[in-house]
C-alpha cells in the first residue's frame, strides 16, 4: 500500500511536472518515485546489512591473548589483525 506525502513547490514546476508526466505517460506522483528510487540508490542494489556494508573496513587491534570473545567476533566478521 503506498502512502500520501504533500509536497510545496513553485507553480510552474508543476505544471511542467504534469506535462512531463503525460508525455511520459505517468502520473507525476511515479515521476517523483522515481527519482527518488532512482538517486537513493545509483546503482540500484538494496543497502546491505551494516556487517555487509563495514565488514573489511576496519582492523582490530591485537588485544590480550586468549580473549575468546574477540577472536570468535573477529573470525565471524572477517576482521583483520593489525
Amino acid at each position: 500500500m503506498k502512502h500520501r506525502m504533500t509536497l510545496s513547490i513553485d507553480p510552474e514546476v508543476s505544471q511542467q511536472a504534469k506535462k512531463l508526466a503525460h508525455a511520459k505517460q505517468t502520473t507525476v506522483s511515479g515521476l517523483v518515485e522515481g527519482f527518488l528510487r532512482s538517486t537513493s540508490m545509483p546503482s540500484g542494489k538494496k543497502a546491505g546489512s551494516f556487517v555487509e556494508r563495514w565488514a573489511g573496513k576496519f582492523a582490530v587491534t591485537e588485544s590480550m591473548p586468549g580473549d575468546l570473545r574477540l577472536q570468535g567476533l573477529k573470525a565471524k566478521h572477517g576482521l583483520a589483525t593489525r
